[in-house]
């Protein structure tokens, strides 16, 4: 009896140890982070969106809170900035291109980054797809194309035609900034009501649905992190950029196996699928069109 008292109390011991070791261990990764959690945030007339400054004084003191809270959850969510930042030249050239070439501001450029943190692949619960989660619909309007083979919303240079052709309309019934990205989240009708019903033409004087109303503060949050990241993040977690694919073109017809033909010109059907995320299938219907694979060295 005497052994297994002292036996437990051994064990209760050795249990307590365990749990201050791990306490230990905690707080020195705690303090660790210390230096890049919870920045201390230069809020001022400077921080706008494509121009239009963010207000914070008087009335719109509230402002403060509901952008710090998206530059906290950004900042948390440290796994995610990482891959924005490293796959940044992969995507984000031929968006600045598009943008500028239709004289639209450059902030805009960050709608994508939020919409879908620069991956061509993603699909919402509610059916939009792609960088910039566009809906069936939308995309056909600007000229897309949607089916069961073939869905060009996944297309990074279609898609970002489309979706510049769909803010230059946007441009011209908001006309401004602000309201132009909160109409590409909400849908056109849904804030001309809002605007409307609530007597206003400011986005932050408006009431919205919760997802609308912190949409422009997460423009402004990933922008205001992305031009301050190491006061956020250390260099060597971001690392480098990825390094832009260099492609050539195959031209082809009707395919009956992907996989097949990707074998017999010596491709990985990786490498096809990645590279052509709007091809749904492995196979493809008769018509002319092409495909992306990688320049060979040889």
């Amino acid at each position: 009896m005497r052994e297994q008292i002292q036996k437990y109390y051994a064990d209760k011991k050795i249990f307590w140890r365990i749990i201050l070791v791990i306490i230990l261990v905690l707080i020195i990764i705690f303090l660790m982070n210390g230096g890049k959690r919870w920045v201390h945030l230069n809020i001022n007339n400077n921080l706008n969106f494509a121009g239009e400054t963010m207000p914070i004084d008087g009335k719109y003191a509230l402002n403060i809170e509901r952008f710090d809270r998206e530059v906290a959850l950004l900042e948390i969510n440290e796994a995610q900035f990482i891959m924005i930042y490293k796959r940044r030249n992969l995507i984000m050239p031929t968006i600045e291109k598009a943008l500028k070439k239709a004289d639209l501001p450059d902030d805009f450029k960050y709608i994508p980054v939020i919409e879908s943190a620069l991956r061509e692949n993603v699909v919402s619960s509610a059916g939009a797809a792609g960088l910039r989660q566009l809906m069936p619909g939308t995309a056909q309007k600007y000229g897309l194309l949607v089916n069961e083979f073939v869905d060009e919303r996944y297309d990074v240079a279609k898609s970002t035609a489309a979706a510049v052709s769909h803010l230059k309309e946007l441009w011209k019934l908001f006309n401004k900034r602000t309201l132009v990205a909160a109409a590409y989240n909400r849908g056109e009708n849904g804030l001309q009501n809002s605007l409307e019903s609530q007597y206003s033409n400011n986005f932050y004087d408006l009431r919205l649905n919760n997802e609308t109303s912190r949409y422009v503060f997460r423009l402004l949050a990933m922008k205001y992190i992305r031009e301050n990241k190491y006061r956020f993040f250390d260099r060597g977690i971001l690392g480098d950029m990825y390094t832009p694919f260099i492609t050539k073109s195959m031209s082809v017809k009707q395919v009956d196996d992907l996989a097949d033909r990707a074998r017999k010109n010596n491709l990985g059907y990786y490498e096809v699928k990645k590279l052509n995320p709007r091809i749904m299938k492995n196979n493809l219907p008769e018509g002319k069109r092409n495909i992306e694979v990688f320049q060979s060295d040889k």
